[in-house]
C-alpha cells in the first residue's frame, strides 16, 4: 500500500482515496524490468528500458471516493478495466457499481479474484460462481472465460478489445498462484486506443492535475488526446471563470519525468507554463493548439440514459457532471420527456452552475449525485 498510496491517510486507513498512476515495463522478451531496477517504482528508468510499458491506474474502490474513482476513468481513458475481487469478500455493491460504469462507457473489463489463500476451495468456488452470474447479467452480457494456461491468455488478449469477453484471473500475493498468468496477459494486451491517428490532429489536452514548483512556476498534466506539443509553443488555456482564454507558451515538457522537446498524444505529459498564474488554473481546464479557436461553453445538449434515480428528475434538478477532467455542477434546464425515471433515455438541455468549461460535440460524459447515475452524449454545445 505505501507503494501506491499518495498520501499520509491512504497508509493508515489501509483506502486508495485518490487517483495514482504506476508503470509496468515489459523487456523484448517479455520480462518485466521493474525487477531488475534499484526503484521499481522510477518512472523514468522504466520508460527508457522498456519496449511495452502499461499504466496501471488505482482508483478509489469505496464509495466515499466514487468521485474520485469517476474523474479517473474519464480524464485517463483507459483501454481496459482490471475488476480487483476478493475471495473472502466476493462482489461487494461498489464492485458491481464499477462494473456498471465500465459497460456503460464501453470499457472492456477482465475480472482479477485475489486472496485466494485465505480460503476453502467452497468459499473461492462461490466466489466465481457469484462473478461468473453477474456478467452474464441483461446489461452487462459478457462472456465469462476463466484463464489457467499460457494458451489461455493469448485466447483471452486476443479477443479482450472486442468487449464481449471478461477474462477471470485467480491469484495470490502470498504464494504467488496465478501472478504470472496474469502478468503474461498484461504484455499480450494490444492497445486499444488508435493514438498514431490522433498525432495529426490539433493539439488537445485536459489539466488532470496542477503544481507550482519553486523555481519553475505553474505546471499542469494532463493526458495528451490530440496532436502533439513542443517547447516554446504558444497554446491556449482555459476557460477561466469569466469564459476567457489565455495564451501561454510552454517552458518544458516532461513524459513520465524525462524531459522531452515533444509530447505526444496518448502520452501523460506535464507542461511547465508562462503566462498565466497558479492561483487562476483548475482541474478540467483545456490546453489547446493555437491554431484552434477555443469556445466557452455554458449549456450543452446531450442524449441522456438514467442507469439509477430513486425518484423522478425534472427540469431544475441539479447533478455532478464528469467530462474528462471536468467535474461540475449542471442544472436540467430543457427535458424532451418530464418526467425521466430509471432506464429512461431522451434529450435534454444542461447549463454548467458555476463555471464555463470546453466541451466538445460527441464526447461521452458521466451524472452522479447520490444514488443517481446517468450516462449521456454531447449533441450539440452553446457557447455565450
Amino acid at each position: 500500500m505505501a507503494k501506491v498510496a499518495r498520501f499520509l491517510h491512504e497508509i493508515e486507513s489501509g483506502r486508495t482515496s485518490s487517483v495514482s498512476v504506476r508503470w509496468l515495463g515489459f523487456d523484448d522478451e517479455g520480462r518485466i524490468v521493474n525487477y531488475d531496477l534499484p526503484s521499481p517504482l522510477d518512472e523514468a528508468q522504466i520508460y527508457l528500458k522498456s519496449s511495452k510499458v502499461v499504466g496501471l491506474i488505482d482508483l478509489g474502490g469505496h464509495e466515499r471516493y466514487l468521485r474520485t474513482t469517476l474523474r479517473g476513468v474519464t480524464a485517463r481513458p483507459p483501454d481496459y478495466a482490471m475488476l480487483v475481487v476478493a475471495a473472502n469478500a466476493g462482489l461487494l455493491r461498489m464492485g458491481r457499481e464499477h462494473l456498471g460504469i465500465c459497460v456503460a462507457l464501453r470499457i472492456p473489463v477482465f475480472v482479477v479474484i485475489t486472496k485466494t489463500d485465505m480460503v476453502a476451495r467452497e468459499v473461492l468456488d462461490a466466489t466465481l460462481d457469484e462473478v461468473r452470474k453477474v456478467l452474464k447479467m441483461p446489461g452487462v452480457n459478457k462472456l465469462p472465460f476463466e484463464v489457467k494456461s499460457f494458451d489461455d491468455c493469448v485466447v483471452a488478449a486476443r479477443h479482450m478489445s472486442s468487449g464481449r469477453v471478461a477474462p477471470i484471473f485467480k491469484v495470490s500475493s502470498v504464494t504467488g498462484e496465478g501472478i504470472s498468468l496474469l502478468r503474461s496477459f498484461l504484455n499480450l494486451l494490444p492497445p486499444r486506443m488508435r493514438w498514431a491517428e490522433r498525432v495529426r490532429m490539433p493539439f488537445f489536452m485536459y489539466i488532470d492535475d496542477v503544481f507550482n514548483v519553486k523555481g519553475v512556476g505553474p505546471v499542469v498534466c494532463g493526458l495528451v488526446l490530440e496532436g502533439s506539443v513542443e517547447v516554446d509553443d504558444e497554446v491556449w488555456l482555459g476557460p477561466l471563470p469569466d469564459g476567457s482564454w489565455k495564451s501561454v507558451r510552454v517552458k518544458s515538457i516532461h513524459v513520465n519525468r524525462v524531459p522531452v522537446d515533444r509530447a505526444l498524444a496518448g502520452q501523460e505529459a506535464t507542461l511547465a507554463v508562462s503566462g498565466i498564474d497558479y492561483e487562476e488554473l483548475e482541474k478540467g481546464m483545456a490546453v489547446l493548439d493555437k491554431k484552434s479557436k477555443p469556445i466557452s461553453v455554458w449549456e450543452l445538449e446531450a442524449r441522456v440514459t438514467i442507469l439509477k434515480h430513486p425518484t423522478t428528475i425534472r427540469p431544475g434538478y441539479q447533478v455532478v457532471l464528469h467530462l474528462g477532467a471536468i467535474r461540475s455542477t449542471v442544472e436540467f434546464v430543457e427535458m424532451e420527456k418530464v418526467p425521466m425515471r430509471t432506464g429512461d433515455t431522451g434529450r435534454v438541455l444542461l447549463r454548467f452552475s458555476y463555471h464555463p468549461w470546453y466541451v466538445r460535440e460527441d464526447a461521452v460524459f458521466v451524472l452522479r449525485e447520490a444514488r443517481t447515475r446517468a450516462i449521456g452524449r454531447v449533441l450539440k454545445v452553446y457557447a455565450d
